[in-house]
């Protein structure tokens, strides 16, 4: 008679230790379905590849969602890495292309595809690794199933804002370290000459000279240029005005200045400024 309370009392508790599916549902939370779907497909098939389109077109955001930190922090790394490769060959982008550059999105494809293919393998991992050390505290099943759900789950508010905390460094980190032709260009035209401090030298060049044009330059040169070329108008003609600008740490000057191919001197460059930054732009060439 002894015995037989203690048995019930044993079977009792085994009976209320949670199944490992039913871990995985607290843990993962929303869209359970989904990826229990996938997880089965990938042991059935006994792979680590399956598609996944949040990843695809999130990445990161997909990943800082379902509080997978690490991959955000290794994704905006490889960004870097992308963005270093691009200064060290010295890449040219394009200002009408700047954020949606071909050869920068073709070079971001593999990763967009290893994240889409291996994303819902490491979710699983992600789960099985939270799912062991819950069952490794001393907790009962409901501590484990409230442990369980407080690390899962999806996150907008703490996941998604440390993806743009991430990304923003990455950002401002490319930016200061690595900067393109375009961020170096963008220098010089939002910049002024202390003679004319109201006008950059872009609102300028703009509208005194037709189809301006700048662009990055360092081949044969010890220095970083920015070359401006436009078209002007000398005495009822049109001429080509080509101005290069060297770039320093901290400020820039003009280095030279052509017409038509022909250099011109000091002085002239200082005469062609003032006729452009002093003319109406009722008058402007592309008026």
């Amino acid at each position: 008679m002894s015995v037989s309370p203690q048995i019930e009392f044993n079977v009792q508790s085994a009976s209320n230790i949670p199944l490992e599916s039913e871990l995985e549902e607290v843990f993962v939370g929303k869209n359970y379905d989904y990826y229990i779907n996938k997880w089965n497909q990938l042991e059935n098939k006994k792979s680590k590849i399956s598609w996944n389109w949040a990843a695809f077109f999130l990445g990161p955001f997909w990943f800082g969602y379902r509080k997978m930190y690490i991959p955000v922090l290794v994704i905006a790394f490889m960004y870097f890495l992308l963005d270093l490769f691009l200064y060290v060959i010295q890449y040219q982008f394009t200002e009408e292309t700047y954020y949606f550059d071909t050869v920068e999105n073709l070079l971001l494809i593999p990763l967009s595809l290893f994240v889409s293919l291996f994303g819902n393998y490491y979710y699983l991992k992600h789960t099985d690794r939270n799912i062991e050390k819950a069952n490794l505290q001393p907790f009962n099943p409901e501590q484990k199933r409230t442990w369980l759900k407080r690390k899962g789950g999806t996150s907008w508010l703490a996941g998604v804002f440390f993806t743009l905390a991430i990304m923003f460094i990455y950002g401002f980190a490319t930016a200061y370290l690595l900067p393109t032709n375009i961020d170096q260009v963008a220098y010089v035209k939002d910049g002024s000459f202390y003679e004319y401090p109201t006008t950059t030298i872009g609102e300028g060049f703009d509208h005194f000279f037709f189809e301006p044009e700048w662009e990055y330059v360092t081949a044969d040169s010890p220095f970083d240029i920015i070359r401006f070329t436009g078209i002007a108008d000398q005495d009822g003609f049109d001429v080509e005005v080509t101005i290069d600008f060297i770039l320093t740490d901290d400020s820039f000057e003009i280095h030279s200045a052509f017409v038509d191919g022909e250099q011109i001197s000091e002085d002239e460059i200082y005469s062609l400024l003032d006729v452009v930054f002093n003319t109406p732009e009722s008058e402007s060439i592309t008026n």
